[in-house]
């Protein structure tokens, strides 16, 4: 018997995530090519300058990809 295709809000979030991450990747294009500082350098500026909300957020993005990845199903 044939699997269902993936529900309309898998195929929701997916996309949602692949665009953020596609618009951050061009975003750091151009501010490379301005001689700016990156995505990537703001990101650490913002981490040393509240370590504690930092940790929380990894924190919590590590219990959702353990969550998404090591569900079982039934």
């Amino acid at each position: 018997m044939p699997h269902p295709g993936p529900s309309d809000a898998l195929v929701l979030v997916a996309g949602v995530g692949l665009s953020t991450l596609l618009l951050l990747a061009v975003a750091d294009l151009f501010l490379t090519f301005d001689e700016r500082p990156s995505v990537g350098e703001w990101v650490t500026q913002w981490a040393r300058r509240y370590p504690l909300f930092a940790l929380a957020l990894t924190l919590l993005a590590g219990a959702l990809v353990g969550h998404f990845y090591w569900a079982t199903a039934g």
